[in-house]
């Protein structure tokens, strides 16, 4: 409620001001225009503002007149003295207002005293001061020679930084034929020129055209500026290659070296660079054959041999060279070349060997013939002339024939296989010629074995040595023969004679492997039984008759460790080696007790037995003898000794594993008389004990092989019940023999493995590479037909010497090579040889059929057939399915399979095949020969069913395109290819080139060019027909893609394009995208985007294009006020080698955004504004602008907080005042922070703030204040005179001088001057001062006035009252009033009677002191006295009592000194003597009558006294309660302690601290917080935010707003 009232009182007074402000409000303003031309001098006037304005000048410099302005170097400023505006530097109007229409500066003037505000133009004219300037001085541009007329090339504009009709108006082109020019006017961006190509450009005629572009400006005279353009004329492969010679011949060497340079051609090209470029390369019509033998240089145009030149083969070539450029369509011209083969002697004779037997016997006699040899030499003349001869000395020999050129090789002499049983013969062939050229052809002629040689063993005798227990069925050594012949004749089988009784004993242990001689023993032996034996193995080879030896081998068994001592002596009747033995216990030491016999089988080390004591009762009662088993006593027995002891003997031999038995012997001792009666007792014993040992061996042998029958049935019932198909993975295999343990199947494949442990399956075999542990199992799951396959190979198990090892391996013998035929024919001896030959001829034609007769061979030869079989009569030849064969019954020759002309002799004329046939007994070799007649049984072929040609549709017509000719087998000249035939169309026709044996070789001729738009592909027929009735006919499909040449520019799908954009748009914002499309192929179409030429850097910095998209995207900050309408040239382009483009331009519209804040413009007139200002009083004034326009523009003003001020509009536009709308008070805030908001009306406002720091100075408008009113102070007397006694303070509220206080003593009336006269002040801090010591005793309270004056003008004063209470200080010592002497010491003489009793009262001391309290507080003390068990004193009465009753023995008279101190802090004290005489009783009687007269006035006097200090004290407590309580209600509840509890805690809190940090109060609470406190964040909510206490009332409601009131209550109170 409280705050609600507040909120409306502030809100009246905010109206009630500004109506003030309002009222109050004056100001003026006024436009000035004036214009200057730009470049004046610094100085220039300007113009009179006073003058024009109606001011008064000599006002100017009192009111501050001035021009308003943020720049450090302003362009003008204003004379206070005469009101004149000045140019106070150059102005360039091109750089203050760039490329603007018109340049208005606005200049804001400001008069104070009052306020006004006038507004000056100043128009700056512009003047002709700039020549237009290109970017570049130089303008090189790269135009293709294909370019058609018509194509536009924009150029960059010129700049002219003058603007209106002082900018570029106009361009002007140097005068030329092929270009001219255009300009383009894009309104702000000025005019854009565009070079247009009006005639077609020709690279031959001209490489390059130099221009000069000149831009004109409006002045008068006009400015000008110009660009040095250079056209560089690009080329395009316009020209073909021409050969410079229209002919080419030349001879070359058959037999040229590979590498040779036949010929070189040249050819040159019109064009530049890659287009002029020739190279050299065969056309498509050279045959593969021709590219094997000749090549060509590229780049040189040299033919170069690159295979073997051979005249015989062809002695003329004519070879089609292609010379073409490297444009991107390469344009091509041919040309023939003519080479002739010179003949050489290059053809060595040629030697044909026809072997009858490539293997002879060695038993053959001399004259054996070997072979048949024919020397063939293609060349002629003495060339062809032939001597053949052996080189070697070999046992054979060379005979010529009657034939002419055929020799047979014959043997010279006996062979011998084991000699040498391989012969190379060389036959050397060597021609007439010159220079000559022989040749070698080397025959291998085996000597075949005949069985002359027996079997020879490696020993004779053998002598082997076998270790004793040897694995039955394991290798124990081997036996090896050789034999010199070879094949079965050195195949040797070997086995045991067993002849005789006693061997077949011996040998039927033995068995021996037949093939390689491993001996196995078919049980293990014992040396014990056998020690040596002997035996004879045979080896018999192969061979027919077979030839055989024999040897002896000699067998010694080595005795093994494998016998166990066996203990002969102790032995029990049960067997086992245990004895016991009786002696007398009266035998001496080294009495033989008993000795162990044991025995060992073994010999040597095996059989060396050692004896010991493994265990004995006493170890020094026995002995044992360690090689002779003797057992003796030690010592003698003695009584203690017992009667029987045990001893473990272990018997051991010394094998390397060495074995033992063991025998106990049991020794007692006995008494003479009873060590021979002992024996017979033992004897009955035992044979109870044998008969239980049988027993027990029974039941245990029965529950034994029960438990096996068991396990075997168990085991059979669970390998029934596996299929025998598919093993485990990991149990052995139920098919297996049972001698593998622990192994594991597993499958890799289609085989299985088995890794096996002591030993092996029986067919399985080993895996290679698997450490002979993984056998190879048979798979059962093959079917029947695999398994009988398998069942085929034996497998033999071999002892390798690894222990339990077995490594199986096949045993069969593989099945017997074929032998070699034996084709040695016997033949005379060159004596009685009969040779005859003779030359027939037959023709045939090709693709008879299988069977069909050529001949009948023996009747044309006149041979008799009934001896053709007996001659052997054949056709020798080495192809493995000959063409003919000839029958032996009849001598007809038949055809053997279908022949073909084509596939014998291919591109022959004449098809002769050449047969050679043979008779023996006598030799005769007839030659026959077959003619193959051709039949048109083959079409013609390319060699490509569909050919694909690629042409540029730039080619020109008139270009040749040589074509692949078809293939007819049929190669005679009847019914070979004849004629080619073209399918019809426009733009090809058919030329035929007939190039003799190479055939004619098909031209496609282009007559017609090419358009890839119009057409894309051609497709033709071309036919190719033979000579044949009827004719046949192949045909190729050749399909012609028109290659694209960039002949088509880009084109934009509009013809305009326009965008509307707003602004501040994001970056990458996608404005728009252009699209152009071009009607070319690959890269001739893609099209790429970019800005024109005459974009500026502006202008990219905003935006881009996407090169591959087209999109015109945002790349910068799009500001409406900076422009607000953007012509972009936008360049489409293709990718082609020399690119083609087109732009166009784009129209961007910008859409204003309401994105600029309003600006604020403060001028602030005074910092500082007295606290007595009247409202309305002008603080500053505020100009308001926004870029924005429209609504955007419109901006609303006011001030955010509760300050009292307020903005008061200017009747200039967005101008304002800040005045005051109610009194200042600076005591109440020092220092306002006013802030204005300018807000405008856009849809989403922006809004911008300016803070204004205002200070309100004071005025002396506060009294001096006093901190406390009325001051008391108390003032401890016996003061130092001129010491500081207190101080008191005064504050101003105001500050400076108006704050500074001075202190007076009020010194008005007699009664004051009386007090006053005692006190002194000090001026400046207030410390006052005692003039003399106060005196408590006199004057005990005073008051005066102190006045607090402060130094404004005029001076503000106010007085206090100060009341001072003077303190009482122990400076009184205690004074005896009783007892007091006559010459005033405090002694007294006191009497009383002997007879008195215990408690009797002597006498009183009384004593006063002058001061109160504590310190007038006294206590009475016996400092001496004569007998201290006599008297006492009270402490607070001084009252004298006896103590108990006198004595006879006490003395008469007893001195008491009694001190008397009072309880100041510093106690002050005096004594008094009472002297205590004791009289007999009657005198004490009297002596009490006299004193009691006396104490009754005394004990009066003493009363009052008493009474006065008790009321004194009691006043002086009461007074210091009510100063106490009085200065703790005085106190303000700002500050409280820095460690104690607060004094307003509820009192819950334990244990807090409260410190202070800057502006806040902490605590550190324990179990709970205090109410109206807040957590510090951070603080583990351990830390509490206490409010402050010293703010003010108007903080406190702002503090206490966010809580609830009974929290606020709590907090405030």
């Amino acid at each position: 409620m409280e705050q609600r009232g507040c909120e409306a009182r502030r809100a009246r007074r905010r109206w009630v001001g500004y109506v003030v402000a309002v009222l109050l409000w004056s100001v003026t303003s006024a436009q000035l225009r004036y214009s200057i031309s730009e470049e004046v001098n610094e100085g220039t006037v300007v113009g009179n503002i006073a003058k024009d304005l109606g001011l008064d000048k000599s006002t100017l410099k009192d009111r501050k007149y001035r021009i308003v302005s943020s720049a450090t170097d302003p362009l003008f400023h204003v004379d206070q003295n005469d009101g004149i505006l000045y140019v106070s530097r150059k102005i360039d109007r091109e750089e203050v207002c760039e490329r603007s229409s018109t340049c208005l500066i606005n200049l804001k003037t400001v008069l104070e005293n009052p306020l006004e505000v006038h507004y000056v133009g100043v128009e700056v004219l512009d003047i002709n001061d700039h020549s237009p300037s290109f970017p570049e001085k130089d303008k090189t541009l790269e135009i293709s020679e294909s370019v058609l007329p018509g194509v536009r090339i924009p150029l960059k504009a010129s700049r002219d930084p003058d603007g209106g009709h002082f900018s570029v108006q106009k361009y002007k082109l140097s005068p030329n034929d092929h270009f001219r020019l255009e300009v383009k006017d894009k309104g702000e961006d000025g005019k854009i020129p565009i070079l247009i190509v009006q005639k077609s450009l020709d690279r031959e005629a001209a490489r390059s055209h130099s221009l000069v572009l000149t831009a004109l400006d409006g002045g008068k005279p006009p400015k000008s500026g110009e660009m040095n353009i250079v056209v560089n004329v690009l080329d395009v492969n316009d020209n073909a290659p021409a050969f410079t010679k229209e002919l080419y011949s030349v001879m070359l060497d058959e037999n040229a070296p590979i590498g040779t340079t036949v010929i070189q051609v040249n050819a040159t090209d019109l064009d530049d660079g890659p287009n002029g470029d020739v190279v050299y390369s065969f056309s498509n019509s050279v045959s593969h054959r021709l590219l094997n033998i000749f090549d060509i240089n590229p780049l040189t145009g040299e033919i170069i041999v690159k295979g073997l030149i051979d005249y015989e083969e062809k002695d003329r070539y004519e070879i089609e060279i292609q010379a073409s450029d490297k444009g991107l369509a390469p344009l091509a011209t041919q040309k023939s070349v003519i080479i002739k083969i010179v003949d050489v002697n290059d053809n060595a004779p040629e030697i044909e060997v026809t072997s009858f037997s490539s293997s002879i016997p060695e038993d053959s006699r001399p004259g054996t013939t070997v072979a048949l040899i024919s020397v063939n030499d293609l060349d002629s003349g003495l060339n062809g002339k032939v001597i053949c001869s052996i080189g070697e000395d070999v046992p054979f020999v060379l005979s010529p024939s009657l034939q002419d050129k055929m020799y047979s090789l014959v043997t010279k002499s006996p062979l011998d296989r084991e000699t040498q049983s391989h012969y190379i013969i060389t036959v050397v062939a060597k021609d007439a010629g010159q220079p000559s050229l022989s040749s070698e052809k080397t025959i291998s002629v085996v000597v075949s074995d005949v069985n002359d040689n027996s079997p020879v063993f490696s020993l004779s005798p053998y002598t082997f040595y076998v270790t004793e227990g040897n694995s039955p069925g394991a290798s124990v050594f081997s036996v090896k023969a050789f034999d010199r012949d070879e094949n079965d004749n050195a195949v040797i089988s070997y086995h045991i004679f067993r002849g005789g009784s006693e061997e077949n004993k011996l040998t039927s242990f033995l068995n021996i492997n037949t093939e390689n001689g491993d001996i196995l023993a078919l049980k293990g032996f014992d040396f014990e039984t056998l020690k040596t034996f002997q035996f004879q193995v045979v080896a018999t080879d192969s061979g027919t008759p077979s030839l055989s030896s024999n040897v002896t081998v000699n067998v010694f068994i080595l005795d093994q460790n494998d016998n166990a001592p066996v203990i002969l002596y102790p032995v029990s009747s049960n067997g086992s080696a245990e004895g016991v033995e009786e002696i007398p216990r009266n035998v001496n030491a080294g009495h033989l007790v008993t000795k162990v016999r044991a025995y060992d089988a073994d010999i040597g080390y095996n059989g060396w037995l050692l004896f010991s004591l493994q265990e004995v009762t006493d170890h020094s009662l026995f002995g044992l003898d360690r090689y002779t088993g003797q057992i003796r006593t030690l010592r003698s027995f003695t009584e203690t000794d017992e009667a029987e002891h045990k001893l473990l003997i272990l018997v051991k031999d010394n094998g390397n594993v060495s074995l033992s038995a063991t025998a106990t012997v049991i020794v007692k001792v006995v008494e003479p008389k009873e060590a021979f009666a002992a024996s017979d007792v033992k004897s009955a014993a035992k044979v109870d004990d044998d008969d239980n040992v049988t027993f027990y061996l029974m039941i245990t042998l029965g529950s034994v092989s029960t438990l096996f029958l068991i396990s075997i049935i168990v085991l059979i019932a669970m390998q029934c019940s596996k299929t025998t198909d598919y093993t485990s993975k990991y149990l052995q295999d139920a098919n297996y023999d049972g001698t593998l343990c622990h192994s594991i199947q597993y499958r890799s494949g289609d085989k299985r493995y088995m890794l096996v442990g002591p030993r092996m399956s029986i067919g399985s075999t080993i895996v290679p590479g698997s450490h002979a542990n993984t056998l190879v199992l048979p798979d059962r799951r093959r079917v029947s037909e695999e398994v009988r396959a398998i069942n085929t190979q034996n497998f033999t198990a071999v002892d390798h010497g690894f222990p339990s090892l077995y490594i199986m391996e096949q045993s069969g013998r593989q099945a017997w090579k074929k032998r070699w035929r034996c084709v040695a024919y016997m033949v005379a001896l060159v004596t009685f040889w009969s040779d005859a030959s003779a030359q027939i001829r037959y023709s045939i034609s090709e693709e008879v059929k299988e069977g069909s007769a050529v001949g009948n061979i023996a009747k044309d030869l006149g041979i008799d057939k009934t001896t053709l079989n007996d001659r052997e009569y054949r056709i020798v030849g080495s192809s493995a399915e000959p063409l003919f064969h000839l029958n032996k019954d009849d001598g007809i020759l038949y055809v053997s399979r279908k022949v073909d002309r084509e596939e014998i002799c291919e591109r022959s004329n004449a098809c002769i095949i050449n047969l050679k046939t043979v008779l023996e007994n006598p030799l005769e070799i007839h030659y026959v020969t077959i003619e193959v007649m051709d039949v048109n049984d083959h079409s013609p072929v390319f060699p490509e069913r569909e050919k694909r040609l690629e042409i540029f549709e730039s080619t020109l017509p008139g270009a040749r395109f040589q074509l692949q000719p078809a293939r007819d087998p049929d190669d005679s000249d009847m019914y070979s290819i004849q004629l080619y035939k073209l399918s019809q169309n426009e733009h090809f026709r058919l030329e035929v080139k007939d190039r003799g044996e190479d055939g004619k070789i098909p031209l496609l001729y282009l007559h017609k060019p090419l358009d890839k738009e119009t057409a894309r592909s051609h497709r033709l027929l071309l036919t190719a027909v033979d000579g044949g009735k009827p004719a046949r006919s192949g045909t190729i499909d050749i399909i012609i893609n028109v290659l694209d040449v960039n002949d088509n520019m880009p084109v934009f799908t509009k013809d305009s394009y326009v965008a509307v954009l707003r602004e501040n748009s994001p970056i990458g914002t996608t404005i728009m995208q252009v699209n152009a499309t071009d009607l070319d192929d690959g890269l001739n179409g893609e099209v790429v985007y970019s800005f024109g030429n005459n974009v500026n850097n502006k202008l990219r910095k905003l935006f881009e294009v996407d090169a591959n998209t087209g999109e015109i995207l945002v790349k910068g900050l799009i500001d409406f006020e900076a422009k607000d309408r953007y012509e972009i040239d936008i360049k489409a382009s293709d990718k082609g080698p020399v690119p083609l483009a087109t732009e166009k331009s784009v129209i961007i519209t910008i859409v204003d955004m309401n994105d600029n804040a309003p600006e604020i413009e403060v001028t602030s007139f005074s910092s500082a504004i007295p606290e007595d200002s009247k409202p309305g009083t002008t603080v500053a004034l505020i100009s308001v602008n926004d870029n924005d326009s429209g609504v955007n523009g419109k901006v609303i003003c006011y001030i955010s907080e509760d300050v009292p001020f307020t903005l008061t509009p200017s009747l200039q536009n967005n101008m304002y005042s800040i005045v005051t709308k109610s009194l200042l008070d600076r005591e109440r805030q020092s220092k306002y922070d006013v802030t204005i908001v300018a807000k405008d009306a856009g849809e989403q406002p922006l809004s911008a703030h300016k803070t204004i720091s205002v200070t309100v100075s004071d005025v002396n408008d506060n009294s001096p204040q006093f901190s406390m009113n009325p001051y008391t102070f108390y003032v401890i007397e016996n003061n130092v005179a001129g010491a500081f006694l207190f101080s008191v303070s005064a504050y101003d509220c105001d500050e400076g001088d108006n704050a500074l206080i001075s202190f007076n003593i009020l010194r008005n009336g007699d009664e004051h001057k009386t007090f006053t006269s005692l006190i002194n002040i000090n001026s400046e801090k207030g410390d006052i001062m005692a003039l003399k010591s106060f005196d408590f005793e006199t004057l005990k309270t005073f008051q005066f006035q102190v006045v607090a004056t402060d130094s404004g003008t005029p001076s503000l004063s106010s007085n206090v009252t100060v009341n001072v209470f003077i303190l009482d200080q122990n400076d009184n010592a205690p004074v005896i009033l009783y007892p007091v002497s006559s010459n005033g010491s405090a002694e007294g003489v006191e009497e009383i009677p002997r007879n008195v009793n215990a408690g009797h009262l002597v006498t009183k001391v009384r004593a006063y002191d002058a001061d109160i309290g504590y310190n007038g507080w006294l206590l009475f003390s016996l400092q001496e006295v004569t007998d201290h068990s006599l008297f006492g004193l009270d402490r607070y009465t001084g009252q004298i009592r006896t103590l108990r009753s006198f004595t006879e023995t006490d003395e008469a008279e007893h001195k008491l000194l009694i001190l008397v101190k009072d309880n100041g802090n510093v106690s002050l004290s005096a004594t008094a003597t009472v002297i205590v005489k004791v009289v007999e009783p009657k005198e004490a009687f009297a002596a009490s009558d006299v004193k009691s007269a006396a104490k009754v006035d005394d004990d009066d006097n003493v009363t009052f006294y008493l009474m006065i200090t008790l009321g004194s004290v009691s006043t002086l407590f009461l007074i210091s309660i009510i100063v106490l309580i009085a200065m703790q209600c005085s106190k303000t509840t700002d500050y409280t302690s820095k460690y104690l509890q607060d004094a307003n805690y509820d009192g819950t809190l334990c244990h807090s601290i409260q410190y202070r940090s800057g502006d806040k109060r902490y605590m550190l609470v324990g179990p709970r917080m205090s109410i109206g406190s807040t957590i510090v964040p951070g603080s583990h909510a351990n830390t509490l935010v206490i409010p402050d206490r010293r703010r003010t009332s108007e903080e406190w409601v702002r503090a206490c707003s966010s809580l609830n009131r009974i929290q606020c209550r709590r907090e405030r109170g």
